[in-house]
């Protein structure tokens, strides 16, 4: 695991705090030790070519970050779309099992793929934020295919229904592979090398841009620093789709879950009613 799933354990408050905090006082502390200690008086008549060195070097690195920034966006997009089409999916197949003529293979196959919704929502996608795989889910998902390949249809209606039960059977095994195939999706930790020597060099190189005052000059090179680390910030919390407070939710299967208690308890009330 990289670093960056164990910074997202942290509030992400508290984490954008302390990475201004030390970005800050690394440039601030950095440019102050330079002018104090390691003074270059030459830099004064290189003051011009330092500045293009600068400028240049810059704008490399806001070049890298902003394609970093662009990947892990992409990213997080692509698994948030690939998520929306599972969940589209395993309401379709709800509704497709609901709706099926009331047979004790149907009832079976509900059962099942509750089972199946309820592994998703409290075992697979826990394990996910955590990058680690599910033993449940798959299993239950199994047992789904399994009971709606034992379905007895007896007519024309029938048949069609559960050939659309199978297509979004199908779809949902297929975007679930490509949820499930996302939970190791991070930097990998040698980019990381480039984007924090990038940051250094950006900020060495501002260090020897020679400002007069030397209070500005501490004071320029902490904001740049600044500016550094919140982009920094930016790709930690788009690293890992499944983690931390931008994580995705599984909505549409817990209002799979929901529309089953609605309508377990609309059924428990009319039969009440027809008691009384």
């Amino acid at each position: 695991m990289a670093i960056t799933y164990y910074m997202l354990q942290i509030s992400p408050l508290l984490l954008f705090t302390l990475m201004i905090l030390s970005a800050a006082l690394f440039g601030g502390l950095l440019a102050f030790v330079f002018r104090t200690y390691l003074r270059v008086k030459v830099l004064r008549s290189h003051n011009e070519v330092t500045g293009f060195f600068f400028t240049t070097i810059a704008s490399f690195y806001a070049l890298l970050l902003g394609f970093v920034i662009f990947g892990v966006w992409g990213q997080l997009n692509d698994a948030q779309n690939n998520m929306s089409m599972e969940g589209s999916s395993a309401l379709g197949l709800y509704r497709d099992i609901k709706f099926y003529p009331d047979t004790l293979e149907s009832k079976q196959m509900m059962n099942e793929y509750l089972d199946f919704v309820s592994n998703v929502i409290n075992e697979e996608i826990p394990n996910m934020a955590k990058m680690k795989a599910s033993k449940k889910t798959p299993e239950s998902f199994n047992n789904v295919f399994y009971k709606m390949e034992h379905l007895n249809p007896k007519n024309t209606f029938q048949i069609q229904l559960v050939s659309e039960m199978f297509n979004h059977l199908n779809q949902l095994a297929m975007y679930r592979g490509l949820r499930t195939a996302s939970i190791d999706s991070e930097i990998p930790p040698p980019m990381w090398l480039p984007i924090m020597l990038g940051a250094l060099i950006t900020i060495i190189c501002a260090v020897l841009v020679d400002i007069e005052n030397k209070k500005i000059h501490i004071a320029l090179t902490s904001l740049l620093s600044v500016y550094i680390a919140m982009f920094l910030f930016i790709i930690v919390m788009l690293d890992h789709p499944f983690t931390g407070s931008l994580s995705i939710n599984p909505k549409s299967y817990k209002e799979v879950l929901n529309l089953e208690h609605l309508a377990n308890g609309s059924t428990c009330h009319s039969i009440t009613h027809i008691n009384k």
